[in-house]
């Protein structure tokens, strides 16, 4: 089967991390000859570019509360048909109509975890009751006393999440994840849900051709680039390690780039801290310069699914320091060979591991020559390739979809 026609779906677009791997995937399927759709309940239409625009089509689904009330099922499958969609990959999104899509139309659903498996048992397990939607005092007492004890002591959510997940599994035709460590740890999970391991794949998140130059005079720059969250990317830990490093390395400076909800606290427990070497950059479109400038960019998060910006900081001989926190870090730093590991999730060895490395200029050196090897790996060609030949095994490997199941109910 000659492909054709390929859809994502993102809720919101196209603003996000998962959002941006989606407009990337769409650039090069579109350079490929293949059309492409982008789903999405949540349109931010003023952020698209006039290439966009050229590049895929926009489907807003009619009703943005939820992806499985009826009217959204009954767009989305009808759309599906109309546009002779071959492939449908969802971005991420665990609540969505996979039951009453799947067998029901001839696209095949192909479902992507942007993060860690069980991130969300995470998430909630170290949530602040200000961090809930509408946190009035009662619901932050009542989260606080009753939920979020039972989230820290019991597998409730572990259980809960996991039947989410197989339920994912046996209504898609593929489930891919960021690396190989996280599939089969969800496998082993999944065990008592009988999953079809071959129903499992691993492609990791592309990254667009950095902007040359990409070799330039390094300056004594730490940077950190991405959103301002407490749950996941944890930039308090990042301040107070600099505490550290400030005091025995006054001539080296930290900028963060970015913005989000805790960029308040930050700033707090920055002058708390008393720290003079610290500059908070905002939001920016275009972050080449910062890499340009910077000798290593740093994550001090619980958990992430990929770390993007470490690859993107390779590609400009930044050289990535990151707790070994996630399986996929140490397949960015090829298990420290080009970047920095940090056991989890010591304040003092991460700022004794920069100080090292501030110290040996020759081992920078050395270092930044294999980080920009290791971002190629990652290159949007590359993961194209990758993806255009999963849907060729899918194609060829997987019997063809039966005559269509009756839709579910609604």
């Amino acid at each position: 089967m000659e492909i054709k026609t390929i859809a994502f779906y993102n809720r919101p677009f196209p603003a996000g991390g998962a959002e941006t791997v989606s407009r990337n995937l769409a650039y090069y399927f579109h350079s490929q000859g293949i059309r492409t759709i982008i789903y999405t309940s949540l349109f931010q239409a003023d952020l698209l570019t006039e290439q966009d625009r050229k590049t895929f089509d926009v489907k807003v689904l009619p009703d943005s509360k939820h992806e499985c009330l009826p009217v959204n099922v009954d767009f989305l499958r009808d759309s599906l048909e109309l546009e002779q969609v071959d492939f449908l990959i969802i971005q991420g999104l665990t609540e969505f109509p996979f039951d009453k899509l799947y067998g029901t139309v001839h696209t095949k659903l192909i479902f992507c975890l942007h993060s860690i498996p069980l991130w969300e048992v995470y998430d909630w397990r170290i949530r602040k009751s200000s961090q809930l939607w509408n946190p009035t005092f009662l619901r932050r007492m009542e989260f606080i006393f009753l939920r979020k004890p039972v989230y820290r002591f019991t597998d409730k959510l572990k259980r809960r999440y996991l039947r989410r997940y197989a339920g994912i599994h046996k209504n898609t035709d593929k489930f891919v994840a960021l690396c190989p460590e996280y599939y089969l740890q969800l496998y082993q999970s999944l065990k008592k849900f009988n999953p079809d391991l071959s129903k499992f794949a691993a492609i990791a998140n592309p990254v667009l051709p950095a902007q040359e130059p990409t070799a330039c005079p390094k300056e004594k720059t730490v940077l950190y680039v991405g959103r301002f969250s407490y749950c996941d990317k944890r930039v308090d830990r990042l301040l107070r390690i600099w505490k550290i490093v400030e005091k025995n390395a006054p001539d080296w400076r930290l900028i963060l780039v970015g913005g989000g909800s805790e960029e308040a606290n930050l700033r707090k427990l920055a002058a708390k801290l008393r720290l003079k070497r610290v500059e908070f950059a905002g939001y920016q479109t275009d972050t080449a310069p910062f890499y340009r400038r910077a000798s290593f960019v740093c994550l001090t998060s619980a958990f992430e699914g990929f770390g993007m910006c470490l690859v993107e900081a390779q590609q400009y001989g930044a050289i990535p320091v990151s707790f070994d926190s996630y399986a996929a870090v140490r397949e960015i730093t090829e298990n420290g060979e080009a970047g920095i590991l940090v056991p989890p999730f010591s304040i003092r060895k991460y700022a004794q591991a920069l100080l090292r490395a501030f110290a040996d200029e020759k081992g920078q050196e050395q270092m930044r020559q294999t980080c920009y090897q290791a971002a190629a790996r990652y290159e949007l060609k590359m993961i194209g390739e990758q993806w255009l030949r999963l849907f060729r095994e899918l194609d060829s490997d997987n019997k063809p979809n039966p005559e269509k199941k009756a839709p579910a109910a609604n």
